[in-house]
């Protein structure tokens, strides 16, 4: 993830208003992961489909208890386009 990355992310989070405290510790210090996190996305929820669709997204984690949220890019305004395969992702 480059610092232009970086710096969309955290620039839409704050558009969005994401800037309460931890909910589990009220800290009010976190780091993003230095990668995006794809879920998979089934039509099952028994047994495990490789490939396929997902669920592109960022992690930040809590830097006194470890807490993670998840926020979607997509959400995020920050995929070029919804439909591509999550390998095809691009940030604005």
């Amino acid at each position: 993830m480059t610092q232009e990355e970086k710096d969309k992310i955290k620039k839409a989070l704050d558009e969005r208003q994401a800037k309460n405290p931890c909910p589990r510790c009220n800290n009010e210090k976190f780091f993003l992961t230095e990668g995006y996190f794809v879920q998979s996305l089934q039509k099952e929820a028994k047994g495990m489909v490789i490939g396929g669709a997902g669920l592109p997204s960022v992690i930040v984690i809590c830097t006194r208890c470890g807490f993670m949220s998840q926020h979607a890019l997509g959400a995020l305004g920050l995929l070029e386009d919804i439909g591509k395969d999550p390998s095809e992702m691009k940030l604005d």
